[in-house]
């Protein structure tokens, strides 16, 4: 058991946490060496899907194993909180309670409503679900366009209402999963404010929290997410976040559909 940890952090540093990131084209992950209890682990989902046509492993994860991998943490007594519960702790300079998590799913596939709630309904655990906005009752047209992923049924309205009435938090994803950092800068900047603005409309809530498509920031997009209004904005970089961590730049553990229970629970504990 080990050596197998060995052979799998000297593998994530080798190929950058190959597919923590949407495409191949995402950056290279950093990969975080801090430690310390006060570390929250922010775990990366996209979709939670028994069909073999709705994509591979890299971005599926079954659901036998989804539920596997949230009674591991229920069994171990992890919290799930909300990103906005967790900048409220931060913002009162407390430290979280110990085994706090935040799971998050990006996208917002439908079947996050049809296999992923029922099973964070059944441990009491909640999530933070990452919306394309104008894709939102459609499908994945990014994929489609660039023929990266199947075609896949996005979530309804009528869906995300159910959630949020149950404490799923919905946040940014931008206006249609735009590559934010080569598009020109007045579109990143629309698709940044905008998404925020009409999810806000839609949602009746606040919008405080930007994940960027493809896991593709730098400087001037961390800067208009800031002039955005978003408290936060998350990567696809590897680690685990505390206090000090640039807010527009929040790190990620990535799970895989080949994430089996050994490996998930190193990234967590570690």
């Amino acid at each position: 058991m080990a050596l197998r940890k060995v052979l799998w952090a000297i593998l994530l540093v080798l190929i950058g946490g190959l597919g923590l990131a949407k495409a191949a084209e995402a950056p290279v992950p950093v990969f975080s060496t801090a430690t310390g209890k006060d570390k929250i682990p922010i775990l990366m989902y996209h979709k939670v899907s028994p069909y073999i046509h709705h994509g591979g492993i890299g971005l599926r994860v079954t659901p036998d194993n989804f539920e596997e991998q949230m009674k591991y943490l229920y069994e171990r007594g992890y919290r799930t909180i909300t990103l906005d519960q967790l900048f409220d702790i931060w913002e009162r300079r407390e430290t979280p309670p110990p085994r706090t998590i935040i799971l998050t799913l990006d996208d917002g596939y439908q079947d996050n409503y049809l296999f992923a709630f029922p099973i964070l309904k059944k441990y009491g655990f909640t999530a933070t679900i990452f919306l394309v906005c104008e894709r939102v009752g459609g499908f994945n047209a990014w994929d489609i366009r660039r023929e990266t992923q199947p075609h896949i049924k996005l979530l309804s309205w009528q869906e995300i209402k159910e959630m949020q009435q149950y404490g799923i938090s919905f946040q940014s994803h931008t206006l249609t999963h735009a590559s934010l950092t080569t598009v020109d800068p007045k579109i990143a900047d629309t698709e940044i404010r905008l998404s925020k603005v009409k999810l806000e409309q839609a949602l009746g809530a606040p919008v405080n929290f930007l994940a960027y498509p493809y896991g593709r920031s730098n400087k001037s997009v961390e800067k208009m997410a800031r002039d955005a209004g978003y408290k936060a904005a998350l990567s696809t970089c590897v680690g685990k976040n505390d206090i000090n961590t640039n807010r527009f730049r929040m790190k990620r553990l990535g799970i895989r559909g080949n994430t089996d229970l050994e490996e998930f629970a190193w990234l967590v504990e570690r």
